[in-house]
């Protein structure tokens, strides 16, 4: 089965509803202990890697866009949030740096979009996850990070329109709570 961005979302949301059920069931020690005996971590590693691989595979630049916000989003999910939290154990370094080389180039040809501005600036006030990846070597994004627009840092709290972060796996599930708009 070749994976599609919709496939990838599927999987993220079936380790999401897993991580759920396990909250109920047990405390933070045996969540992850369970996480990594089921293979859940693995399989999370296996998304990350496969989100790179159609990215790199893709030709369509606003799929490839969509795509780099989801592998920024997991990068930086991976760090901060505690892996019996999440589902996501420890990501692949490679594909992290991977991620961030692209995303240096995306800034520097201008390629970014409101949205993964938004998105960036409100990552980047947890620095301590990019920067390990971006310095020294990718000036744009270490530049980005170090003198993000506070302005921007925010989510544009219940501004997006309901749907806007339907089927965008994890992402979509974190930024719903406080981005969509009420009607």
């Amino acid at each position: 089965m070749q994976n599609t961005i919709d496939s990838l979302s599927n999987q993220e949301f079936e380790i999401y509803d897993h991580t759920v059920m396990l909250e109920k069931i047990g405390d933070q020690v045996d969540i992850g202990k369970q996480l990594e005996k089921d293979g859940t971590f693995e399989r999370y590693r296996k998304i990350h890697q496969n989100y790179l691989d159609l990215f790199l595979d893709s030709k369509d630049e606003k799929t490839k866009l969509e795509i780099l916000k989801r592998l920024i989003f997991l990068n930086w999910y991976g760090i901060i949030e505690p892996s019996y939290y999440s589902g996501i154990g420890i990501l692949d370094d490679e594909i992290i740096s991977k991620s961030y080389t692209i995303l240096n180039d995306y800034l520097i040809n201008n390629k970014i979009d409101s949205e993964l501005k938004w998105m960036l600036s409100y990552y980047s006030s947890w620095d301590f996850s990019i920067l390990p990846y971006s310095e020294p070597n990718l000036k744009a994004l270490t530049k980005f990070v170090k003198e993000r627009d506070d302005s921007v840092l925010a989510s544009p709290e219940k501004e997006l329109p309901k749907g806007t972060m339907d089927n965008r796996g994890q992402m979509g599930i974190y930024w719903k709570i406080s981005t969509i708009k009420e009607d």
